[in-house]
């Protein structure tokens, strides 16, 4: 009996000791500060999976989040590159932001075409672009999907002043109490949650009526990605991100169960249904990739608008690799 016990205290003391050593030599996480461009939703379901998963810590990554109101904003404060030097923006924030010269690049493209909608009370039967006229659309300054609704206009060739357009603000209710006739959001966002509330809209993507540039994007600070050690950073950043978005686009299901789990106060409901919306945005695969194409396109867009300060490539928009 004594030789058992002896046994086990040495097999405890060789564990404790394994144990000990394991914690001695392990190297601590890399804290890194990522700003998101919107609040915490289904849009940015990639990010948080990372991190709720452990992509960011098997990485050796200590990540938090920050948020800010608007891509544009958030290309501006990467850009400026203090507190946040890596995050999410869109592809226009993105293009119309180096013209200006703001020294931002995209590292990945999440959503190939812009998930703007414009949605409106179901009565009032606005399903097509020209049934805008004569009705009263509300815009949210600075937001980026104003020039997201320009390029609807522009490639359907419509008259922007038969449209009388209202400054409102970030929530539904001007549409909800019959101020406006209709609203812009992604698709995956308000929309979602007044569809999944059980009130009656019609929902009109941009994308079906030509607007699809790049929109949702990983963007990094230029000094950064000079910096062999943040750039290995954010590479690992991109790569969490993508399993994190991989989860979202194989099984949404299964990603709106881990994200209701981190986010109850959310209707399930809602992000269930936001949660497909966002799926069929990450599709076709690559997760994240882009193209020198798919540059072109959304900088010849936005070109076309007159949107930009300067004319800008492909190459100083996105590190392609």
């Amino acid at each position: 009996m004594r030789v058992v016990l002896a046994a086990r205290r040495s097999v405890l003391a060789f564990l404790l000791g394994l144990s000990v050593l394991s914690s001695a030599t392990a190297q601590p996480l890399t804290k890194v500060d990522v700003l998101l461009d919107w609040k915490a939703l289904p849009t940015y379901a990639g990010f948080f999976l990372a991190k709720e998963l452990g992509a960011f810590e098997r990485r050796g990554l200590d990540v938090t989040f920050g948020e800010v109101q608007g891509a544009t904003p958030a290309a501006e404060a990467i850009a400026e590159g203090s507190k946040y030097w890596i995050g999410s923006s869109s592809g226009a924030a993105t293009v119309i932001g180096r013209s200006k010269g703001l020294p931002i690049k995209s590292l990945a493209v999440y959503y190939r075409k812009t998930p703007s909608a414009i949605y409106s009370r179901a009565e009032d039967r606005i399903a097509h672009p020209r049934d805008l006229y004569g009705k009263k659309l509300g815009l949210v300054p600075g937001s980026i999907t104003n020039e997201e609704f320009r390029a609807m206009l522009a490639l359907n060739r419509l008259e922007r002043d038969k449209i009388q357009q209202v400054t409102v603000g970030w929530d539904p209710w001007a549409l909800v109490e019959k101020k406006v006739d209709a609203l812009v959001d992604y698709e995956e966002m308000t929309p979602a949650e007044l569809l999944a509330e059980g009130r009656r809209i019609i929902v009109m993507r941009l994308s079906d009526f030509g607007v699809r540039s790049y929109s949702l994007n990983l963007i990094v600070n230029d000094a950064a990605w000079a910096s062999p050690e943040k750039r290995a950073i954010a590479k690992k950043i991109a790569e969490a991100v993508q399993e994190g978005y991989s989860l979202v686009n194989e099984r949404p299901g299964d990603a709106a169960a881990h994200f209701a789990r981190i986010f109850p106060r959310l209707a399930p409901r809602y992000v269930d249904r936001s949660m497909v919306s966002v799926a069929q945005q990450l599709s076709p695969a690559p997760v994240g990739g882009q193209s020198r194409q798919g540059w072109e396109e959304t900088i010849s867009l936005l070109g076309s608008l007159n949107l930009l300060a300067r004319p800008v490539t492909a190459d100083e928009v996105a590190i392609l690799e």
